[in-house]
């Protein structure tokens, strides 16, 4: 979804880089972008002729790849003279989006985004907003509340190596339904309903989105100082630093905070992500793995201690394994599984 919001981006700048070329040849840059990107699809790209606004409209625009896709009947990218590289993206209320294979209804009320580009970067996206005030599927709410926005920043020193870029990202996503996701063959392994996020994230990308450049860009790691996750009656706080090993898989320190830790244990057994065994010796030793220390040696955000109530796990991954409170658990995850 990180690529086809991308590539979105790469759309509009193609419109802003051929302004004074007028919308026509936009309109033959953006046919071109999308017959070049086996992800992205148009059934026809033309000029919006709306004076003064500038412009184009995509018809029957879709995003696919193996885990899924998203097509809507349209979609209109609109810029004004007097904010050239800022485009508004407008939205129908309905579309499809596929999932393990079938075809659902989706409906969006209320949806708005907005992208502007950097001049001086190559045009790429600088800023992203996508919202809707909710999401549905064959008529069913999933999410209620959706807000994802992307700010564009400079890279800093402690970044990983394959970094070239960072976006720093809020997002919001309220009462989603996880059951109903299931059951069209979403693979949420019995995450408890509803759930929610909401926080900042920084994310770092192997490559930086241009209007020359390919939108085959992929995320190396993450960072955050506090990302409020909710599923069911349960509530985790996650603080750390996530990169992507040479192995591909996840590499670096988080601590999770919570007043539900023993509920925390059960569920992810219950998920199978951590063996029936470790699940007795973790909830047998909660009390000290809440004393367990935060390694300093590991690049990451500052760790706070913990407020009344809450306890703070230190999860590591380190060379392939993952280990809770400083007690192996089990090989690291691939990256692109966190």
């Amino acid at each position: 979804m990180f690529r086809a919001i991308i590539g979105i981006g790469l759309c509009a700048a193609a419109v802003a880089g051929l302004w004074a070329g007028g919308e026509t040849l936009a309109s033959r840059r953006v046919a071109e972008l999308i017959a070049g990107d086996p992800a992205l699809q148009a059934s026809l790209v033309q000029p919006l002729r709306e004076p003064p606004e500038f412009g184009l409209r995509i018809e029957e625009p879709g995003f696919s790849d193996p885990a899924g896709g998203v097509t809507l009947p349209w979609a209109i990218l609109r810029m004004s003279p007097r904010t050239p590289t800022t485009a508004h993206l407008d939205l129908p209320d309905k579309g499809q989006v596929t999932i393990a294979g079938q075809t659902h209804a989706l409906g969006l009320q209320d949806p708005h985004a907005l992208i502007r580009l950097a001049p001086l970067k190559r045009l790429a996206p600088d800023q992203i907003d996508i919202m809707a005030d909710q999401v549905t599927l064959d008529g069913a709410p999933v999410i209620e509340g959706l807000d994802l926005e992307l700010r564009m920043i400079r890279l800093g020193p402690d970044a990983p190596l394959a970094a070239r870029a960072a976006y720093d990202a809020h997002l919001g996503l309220g009462a989603v339904q996880t059951a109903v996701l299931s059951r069209m063959g979403l693979n949420l392994q019995g995450i408890p309903e509803p759930a929610s996020v909401s926080g900042n994230i920084l994310l770092w990308l192997d490559g930086t989105p241009s209007v020359r450049g390919q939108t085959t860009l992929a995320v190396v790691g993450w960072q955050t100082e506090g990302l409020t996750v909710g599923a069911g009656s349960m509530s985790l706080r996650i603080v750390g630093r996530v990169v992507r090993d040479k192995d591909g898989l996840a590499e670096g320190q988080v601590a999770l905070y919570t007043t539900d830790a023993g509920q925390i244990i059960d569920q992810a057994a219950d998920m199978g992500l951590i063996p029936p065994s470790t699940r007795m010796l973790l909830n047998a030793g909660l009390g000290q793995l809440a004393k367990a220390q935060i390694d300093a040696e590991l690049p990451g955000p500052d760790y706070p201690e913990p407020q009344d109530g809450q306890m703070r796990l230190p999860v590591q991954m380190i060379d392939g394994q993952i280990r809770l409170g400083g007690i192996p658990i089990g090989p690291a995850p691939p990256f692109g599984a966190l």
